[in-house]
Parts: structure tokens; C-alpha cells; sequence
């Protein structure tokens, strides 16, 4: 189990519980569906946002994200809320 930490700010951050107990093998699985899924909305997005989105799912921070696609860290992380509005939208 991983945890994150909500970036919300008028609330205090709080851990969010991420459960990685998915069986990539077998797609019976819901987790490996639901994994399926976001990938294909990822390959959705223009090569800017599926650049920053899948810099972020490796855990690059944001400053590191913000040298490798040229923009800054604080514009990364504007660019992630947007895409994953936009990735939450999509059907």
C-alpha cells in the first residue's frame, strides 16, 4: 500500500491510500482494468500533457518534470490539475 498526501489547499493534508495489489496477468482483474483504462485516455492526450502525465505516474518531481519538458515546476504542477480534469471527463 502506498500512501500520498492531498494537495488540497484549504483543507490540512490528509494521506490518501493508493492499494497496489493489482494482477497485471490477469484481466479479470478490476484493478488491471481500471489501469488499462487510464492508459488509454492517457495515449488520448496531446504530446505535452501525456509527456507530464506520465513523468508524474514515474514520480519525477515537479521541478524535474518542469527542466525535462521546459516550463516551470509551478506551471507542472497547473498542467496536472488540468489533465487530470480532463482525463476524469473523458469516456
Amino acid at each position: 500500500m502506498i500512501t500520498c498526501i492531498s494537495a488540497d489547499r484549504k483543507k490540512k493534508r490528509r494521506p490518501v491510500r493508493l492499494n497496489m495489489d493489482i494482477n497485471l496477468y490477469e484481466d479479470t482483474d478490476t484493478g488491471t482494468r481500471q489501469v488499462q483504462m487510464l492508459y488509454k485516455r492517457i495515449s488520448r492526450l496531446g504530446p505535452f500533457d501525456r509527456a507530464i502525465i506520465l513523468l508524474w505516474l514515474d514520480n519525477i518531481p515537479y521541478d524535474e518534470i518542469g527542466e525535462i519538458v521546459g516550463i516551470s515546476a509551478k506551471y507542472v504542477s497547473v498542467r496536472l490539475l488540468r489533465i487530470k480534469e480532463e482525463l476524469r471527463k473523458m469516456k
